[in-house]
């Protein structure tokens, strides 16, 4: 090294230098005779003294350094380290030696040296790297990190490499234009092989390597840009411009590490663009920034970032101003242009949304949005953006519509959306028009993209948010267009809503079953509807889950789940518990909708639960169920007032207060010895006295409005259920008896099976226990032994009156009028034991018993449990004295006692009235003819006469 500087330092005479090219000559020509120290020592000399040997000199040079990297990769291959004096050693110490001179030209004329020496280098690394790229050990040019590592493992091209470098480093403030115009070319002729010198070069000098392959690649561009049309967007726009390839291919070996740099370089060469005063550079800029994004996806993501950020409106303005030349003079390239911006949003994944709201926001923009008129687009500008808007579409509904297998690879502007397609469908709801449209569109592409389970997902999201019957029309939109593609979306969507209603959603029920009420009730009214899969349908297998609901604690969401079961109606397979659990959560809410003041709701609302209760009571085993829960609801703590029935307040007196608490303060108190603060608290036992409150909370109309309906629905679910829809409608009851069906028409008919559930119900919710509770009256001298007992079930009937109005309802039906014998008999025997102790003359001065004795005759007249007269005395109590009421009810006591009551109705129509049950009846009306005068022949027909 040293004696080729001091060589290279000398001045040489002619002759002299004339010996050094014979020498450099015969060593070229006649191998072995010259060392190669000694000729590479003359060629550096030549290359410094003697200008037209240069190119001999370097080609040596090249020789030298590609011989010295065979034999690198021959002893790689074969394994082996050569110790010949002659072999790698001795021309990596020549190689050496050359490349310190070669640095010393540089450092000392890097103007006159760099951009040779740089060219040379570029050259015969790219020859190198091509040449040798099939040997074996190789890596392959795919894998950079590889390839990288092995060259510069090898001291001839790692010298190389160096020497590159430093002409790089020379030039880098002058002009390294010459030396990145060699990288192209080298690039361009050489890739992929050269890549990894590009890789070194550019994580060197990153910025300059950027900023300069920009600009010699957009100088290439407006060179063929001006021979053939620079807006052409065709896939081998590559082979027309050579350096573009090269320039993709730097660019996206330096993207890894310095994609912010290339991000800054991008934005500078797009900003002097605007100022720039050649039209070529103006014309030009974007669409090779274009046509870059177009050859790299990384490059798209890039540019994509920041570009957006820049096209404020004035940019947009000024941009369409320079460009309206060209558009009305070249309008196929124009059309070319926009073709390709398209094709790079529907590559663009990163970025993807921030593209479509720039679109969408500048195609719509008005001036009455923003303050400033200037930072509104021009009109011509929001319809470029339209334009795109409607091809970009267009684009993506031809993607998705005509494959049936489309991959997220193809379609990145769509993989990109899918996370955020509910964010798209709620910029839908809340958009005007056309966005709405666009977004509709977009919404849809997105969905039949991502699959099912996506679309399920927004259209959960479109019906949960609308808030609006305009927005919830588009949910109908976006169904009809994704069930093309996706036909079994609604089954998803059926399970998504469901997964919203749950406890621990933070969801909007309210507004979500009134949406889904919505939907239901227009397939239910539209003709349109019959094309399209049903809601109904899909929600009927999640009925089960849709009645939890009826239980929610906001009564209006029950009430919109109530209505929604209505129109999905009941499956036709249900298991006993999910019977049971629907009947009590439907009657539960009829219970809660009767607390409700306005008449004309709670008439609507009880409708929609007489529609759900017709649908349970198909089966016998519901309509136990319902008339079970009905009866026993009406009588609970919590349902008792609405029907008039009466609330026992207890006033606490006891302040509740521990006895541990009670010692405690005793002992904060100064004790004396053997008194009676040294004696523990023992307590207070009892609370005295409970004073009782009873109340009825509502009004009598609500009260009588409650009861009204409460019958209603009890008639409904008791009733026998026929095929003849016509029975639904009737007003009048018919009888399971039909020997008696021509007598009355105010008798239910209810299944023989559910009158004994229901009398015996009856029995067990007002009866104190199972003592006595058989259908037989006793005699006369056994009321003494029943008084607790028949006072316990007058005050549960007095309590809830209701029950009154139960009996009056099933008067007419025999079998549950049999059944309830005990409570009839536990009446009658507190009514005979009132009135035998009353000190009131008249028995109406008793209005209470005398009305209750007036409905138990009807009730047992109806029943045919009492024959004619019998079953007219009721018509007698408002006009006897209370003796007298005591003797009837008596009267009436003993034919109980003779007759007692059968559930066979033949045996009943056959009973009649003895003569001596007759007489205190015939007695007291002639004791009160006065009164009773127009009754007696209703008692006691006239006889007539036969006639012969």
């Amino acid at each position: 090294m040293a004696t080729a500087s001091e060589s290279s330092s000398k001045t040489l005479g002619p002759q002299d230098l004339l010996n050094e090219v014979r020498s450099f000559v015969q060593g070229v020509t006649y191998k072995g005779k010259v060392k190669n120290e000694s000729l590479v020592q003359s060629a550096l000399l030549l290359l410094k003294s003697l200008p037209a040997a240069r190119h001999a000199v370097l080609e040596h040079l090249a020789n030298v350094f590609g011989e010295a990297v065979s034999m690198h990769l021959m002893n790689l291959e074969f394994g082996r380290n050569s110790s010949d004096p002659g072999g790698e050693e001795d021309l990596e110490t020549v190689l050496k030696d050359a490349s310190g001179v070669l640095h010393t030209f540089i450092h000392s004329h890097p103007q006159a040296w760099a951009p040779i020496i740089s060219a040379w280098s570029f050259e015969l690394l790219g020859h190198i790297s091509c040449k040798y790229s099939d040997r074996r050990g190789v890596p392959h040019p795919g894998s950079l990190n590889e390839l990288l590592q092995l060259w510069m493992t090898c001291t001839p091209t790692k010298l190389l490499i160096e020497v590159t470098t430093e002409c790089f480093a020379a030039m880098v403030g002058g002009a390294p234009d010459a030396c990145v115009d060699a990288l192209l070319e080298a690039s361009v002729k050489y890739s992929p092989h050269f890549d990894w010198v590009v890789a070194h070069i550019g994580s060197c000098f990153p910025t300059t390597i950027i900023t300069r392959v920009l600009m010699c690649g957009l100088k290439d561009f407006c060179h063929h840009g001006r021979q053939q049309g620079h807006m052409d967007s065709s896939s081998g726009q590559e082979e027309k411009i050579p350096k573009m390839t090269s320039v993709v291919g730097i660019l996206g070996h330096l993207a890894a590490k310095h994609s912010q740099d290339i991000r800054m370089a991008f934005m500078r060469l797009f900003e002097e663009s605007l100022k720039a005063e050649s039209e070529a550079v103006r014309f030009t800029t974007i669409p090779f920034l274009l046509q870059l994004a177009s050859m790299s996806p990384l490059l798209l993501q890039i540019m994509t970032t920041d570009t957006l950020k820049a096209l404020n409106a004035p940019v947009l303005n000024k941009l369409h101003y320079q460009f309206s030349q060209w558009k009305a003079s070249c309008p196929l390239e124009y059309e070319s242009f926009l073709t390709l911006v398209v094709h790079l949003l529907m590559k663009s994944d990163v970025g993807a949304f921030q593209a479509l709201q720039f679109l969408m926001y500048n195609a719509t923009v008005s001036k009455s949005a923003e303050t400033d008129p200037s930072l509104v687009p021009v009109v011509e500008v929001q319809r470029t953006c339209a334009i795109l808007v409607d091809q970009l579409l267009r684009e993506l509904e031809q993607m998705v519509f005509c494959k049936y297998k489309v991959s997220s690879s193809e379609i990145p502007f769509l993989s990109s959306l899918c996370p955020r397609a509910s964010e798209l469908a709620q910029m839908m709801l809340h958009a005007e028009e056309p966005r709405t449209g666009w977004l509709m569109r977009l919404v849809c592409c997105t969905v039949m993209f991502g699959g099912e389970e996506n679309g399920a997902e927004i259209l959960s999201l479109i019906m949960s948010q609308a808030k609006t019957s305009q927005q919830l029309s588009q949910f109908v939109a976006v169904q009809s267009l994704i069930e093309v593609s996706l036909p079994r979306v609604l089954i998803g969507l059926s399970q998504a809503v469901m997964d919203k209603l749950q406890p621990n959603r933070q969801t909007d029920k309210l507004k979500l079953m009134n949406n889904l009420l919505e939907l239901l009730d227009w397939e239910q009214k539209s003709d349109k509807a019959n094309n399209r899969s049903q809601l109904r349908d899909c929600f009927q297998s999640h009925w089960d889950s849709l009645c939890q609901l009826l239980l929610h604690s906001n009564i209006m969401v029950a009430i919109a789940t109530l209505k929604v079961l209505n129109i999905v109606g009941r499956p036709k397979r249900l298991t006993s518990t999910s019977l049971l659990h629907a009947c009590g959560m439907v009657l539960s809410l009829f219970f809660r909708i009767l607390e409700f003041q306005d008449n004309r709701e709670v008439s609507g609302l009880v409708n929609e639960c007489k529609k759900s209760t017709k649908q349970l009571a198909r089966e016998g085993l519901a309509q136990s169920i319902l008339v079970h829960f009905l009866l026993e609801g009406v009588l609970s703590a919590e349902n008792k007032a609405l029907f008039g029935g009466k609330i026992d307040a207890f006033i606490n007196k006891d302040e509740s207060k521990f006895l541990a608490e009670e010692n405690k303060s005793h002992g904060t108190a100064l004790t004396l010895l053997r008194s009676h603060s040294s004696v523990f608290h023992a307590g207070v036992i009892g609370q005295g006295l409970r004073t009782p409150v009873s109340r009825l909370c509502l009004g009598k109309e609500i009260i009588t409005r409650n009861k009204r309906l409460f019958l209603e629905l009890l008639w409904l679910s008791s009733r026998e259920q026929t095929e003849d829809k016509n029975q639904e409608s009737e007003v009048t009851m018919d009888t399971t008896d039909e020997s008696h069906s021509n007598k009355t028409s105010y008798v239910l008919r209810v299944p023989a099976d559910l009158c004994r559930q229901i009398g015996s119900l009856i029995v067990e919710l007002t009866t104190p226990d199972v003592l006595y509770n058989n259908r037989f009256w006793p005699e006369e001298e056994t009321l003494k032994m029943t008084v607790e007992r028949d006072l316990l079930v007058w005050k549960v009937l007095d309590d809830n009156p209701v029950l009154w109005d139960i009996f009056q309802m099933y008067a007419g039906n025999l079998l549950i009028m049999c059944r309830c014998s005990p409570v009839l008999r536990s009446l009658t025997a507190t009514l005979i034991n009132y009135f035998d102790s009353s000190r009131e003359r008249l028995a109406q001065n008793s209005p209470k018993h005398v009305d209750c004795a007036c409905i138990l005759i009807r009730c047992l007249a109806k029943s045919h449990l009492l024959p004619h007269p019998l079953g007219l005395t009721s018509e007698l109590f408002p006009i006897v004295t209370s003796f007298e009421a005591y003797l009837l009810l008596l009267t009436v006591w003993r034919y109980m006692k003779e007759n007692p009551p059968t559930e066979d109705p033949e045996e009943v129509s056959r009973r009649i009235c003895d003569q001596r049950h007759l007489e205190p009846v015939r007695a007291i009306l002639h004791n009160n003819i006065e009164h009773a005068g127009n009754l007696y022949s209703r008692f006691f027909p006239p006889v007539r006469p036969k006639m012969n």
